[in-house]
């Protein structure tokens, strides 16, 4: 692999916004960065895919292990949140997509650092941007890269006939990722309401969720993770009100970063999980610290030989964490990659690469293209 510099098209943030990502500024910080490229094999490729394939059957059973025997505080969870969790895992209920996190070690093998499993994001910038990105800029060059595909294609075998979307407001990003899902499910065939979350009231008559039309919500999909919802008021009205949620509630068991030390305990033998624990003590003088539940980056720290030498702030300082080992990555022209595969119904479609000159993927890192070399 190797990361080669490009000049920009002069008029690139015009085009990027034009495809749908308006987001891809962040004060001084260029969310998009197309000075630069990733240049993998198909060995590459297939390795990342492969190690992504094994880690969706991983995080199953580890699931599997930790439902059948109540390892909720491991999770981060209160047993008050058990029922419903495991009756959408016994009901099967629904998923469609992901994205695992990898680093490469120096060998080239991928290490798993995580599993951004129901409220993933950079899906526009892998589905859409860099593939227009591959045509205009490196036409003869391939791209593992069937995301949008395989997700139209996901929706159309749901058999969903109505769907609402729902969202926080005044998150940028995660309004742009759910309207863009909302236009692949109308591709799908379906008829689509959009709303925001707050706007879900409750009819007690027919003990349902309602949209801002008093009309029911029998699905609906989300980008708003379990862990928060199952604090909002309304969570209890969940397991009566029949609705289904895309990702279901079983997901928030793979979301939890303390399923990483099930997968460390029993599947350690394999070549990407990284050593975790609940307590440094075993992982030896460089190790990673990170919030149960936190996502992009925040609160996150780098500990070498008993002193933090990196860490990112958040709202997340007084969860409680998991501890990985460090992987030791090569950087490329000074920048580390990071490898997001992201996977729908369990199989690898898209791979998607954020970096940074530090060694902490945050919301602000920038998303990188990436080109398959030519055979």
């Amino acid at each position: 692999m190797k990361r080669v510099s490009l000049t920009p098209r002069t008029d690139w943030r015009s085009r990027v916004e034009s495809q749908g990502l308006t987001w891809h500024a962040d004060g001084n910080q260029e969310g998009w960065n197309e000075e630069a490229a990733y240049i993998l094999s198909a060995g590459e490729i297939q390795r990342l895919c492969r190690a992504a394939t094994e880690a969706a059957e991983i995080y199953q059973r580890a699931a599997a292990y930790i439902i059948n025997n109540g390892l909720w505080s491991l999770l981060g969870l209160k047993d008050d949140d058990a029922p419903l969790i495991v009756s959408s895992w016994e009901k099967k209920e629904w998923s469609l997509h992901g994205r695992f996190d990898f680093l490469l070690d120096a060998s080239g093998c991928p290490k798993l650092l995580e599993y951004n499993a129901e409220t993933a994001l950079s899906l526009v910038e892998t589905a859409v941007i860099q593939k227009h990105w591959l045509a205009e800029v490196m036409p003869g060059f391939g791209q593992f890269n069937e995301l949008e595909e395989r997700l139209l294609e996901g929706w159309r075998r749901s058999g969903f006939k109505q769907i609402h979307c729902a969202w926080r407001p005044r998150h940028a990003e995660v309004e742009g990722t759910v309207r863009y899902m909302a236009g692949l499910m109308r591709q799908a065939g379906m008829d689509v309401t959009l709303m925001a979350l707050h706007r879900m009231g409750w009819n007690s008559r027919l003990e349902k969720f309602v949209d801002q039309d008093g009309l029911p919500v029998d699905r609906c999909f989300k980008i708003y993770p379990w862990e928060w919802m199952l604090r909002e008021r309304f969570a209890s009205r969940v397991p009566r009100s029949g609705c289904s949620f895309v990702e279901p509630a079983w997901r928030l068991v793979h979301g939890s970063k303390g399923i990483l030390r099930v997968i460390s305990e029993q599947f350690g033998d394999h070549p990407s999980v990284v050593v975790c624990d609940s307590t440094p003590e075993k992982l030896g003088s460089a190790y990673v610290s990170k919030p149960l539940f936190g996502h992009e980056g925040h609160n996150v720290a780098i500990h070498r030989n008993g002193r933090v030498t990196e860490s990112v702030p958040g709202d997340y300082k007084d969860e409680p964490k998991i501890y990985q080992e460090f992987v030791e990555s090569p950087r490329y022209d000074g920048y580390l990659p990071q490898f997001g595969v992201w996977i729908v119904q369990d199989k690898p479609a898209a791979i998607g690469i954020r970096e940074t000159s530090g060694s902490i993927i945050t919301g602000q890192s920038a998303f990188v293209p990436h080109a398959i070399e030519r055979s």
